[in-house]
């Protein structure tokens, strides 16, 4: 009786392939996972730009989004996010104009990367809602510049560059509460002689103590 050896091929490969193949499913359906999460960390953070999710994900492109020749859309992410990367890397000089004209290309290329990720993903947004689309108070825009103004404040008087300015309202003019301060003021001073020494005597027990003040 001859072996059939392709049956008994297909015997011992069968769960050997099953197994990889599950392994290849759940790595498949993992590297999804994550680019999801790459991409709601940039959407959900596009007017923060400064927050820790938004530069984590943007750190995490070239890992998730590697291109493979089965997954050409993945190119697409990684060529929007070098060039993302190079302007980021070339801020201009501190001039008005430049800087609105390079936030401005900053906005267009993050656009651009975000588009390229929705398709990726099967998502269909239009550049406009990726531009637009976005909810940020005005009174948070305010707080987050007020505290950035005190930070930099400190950070100047820390470092020597400028000195707390200091403003007298007013002088007490209360004559009680100008005695107050006054008589210990005065009995400080008649405590020591005109050239500065201090005035003391010596008890009969030998003991050097304080001359009591001068009376006036």
């Amino acid at each position: 009786m001859s072996v059939e050896w392709w049956i008994v091929l297909a015997t011992l490969g069968g769960p050997v392939i099953a197994v990889q193949t599950q392994k290849f499913i759940e790595r498949a359906s993992e590297n999804r996972r994550q680019k999801q999460i790459i991409f709601r960390a940039l959407m959900a953070n596009r007017a923060t730009r400064i927050n820790d999710d938004y530069i984590r994900a943007l750190n995490s492109i070239e890992l998730e989004f590697l291109p493979r020749w089965w997954k050409p859309q993945n190119r697409n992410v990684i060529n929007a996010w070098r060039t993302l990367f190079g302007e980021l890397h070339n801020p201009p000089v501190d001039e008005p104009n430049a800087n609105r004209a390079w936030n401005q290309r900053i906005d267009d290329r993050l656009v651009e990367l975000l588009s390229a990720m929705s398709r990726a993903l099967g998502y269909r947004f239009s550049s406009e809602e990726l531009r637009r689309g976005i909810y940020y108070p005005r009174a948070k825009v305010e707080l987050e510049q007020a505290q950035l103004g005190v930070l930099l404040g400190a950070r100047a008087v820390l470092e020597g560059k400028t000195a707390l300015q200091m403003k007298v309202v007013e002088f007490p003019n209360d004559p009680a509460v100008a005695t107050a301060y006054g008589a210990p003021i005065h009995n400080m001073v008649k405590a020591y002689t005109d050239d500065g020494q201090l005035r003391v005597h010596i008890s009969d027990d030998n003991k050097i103590v304080s001359e009591p003040p001068v009376k006036d």
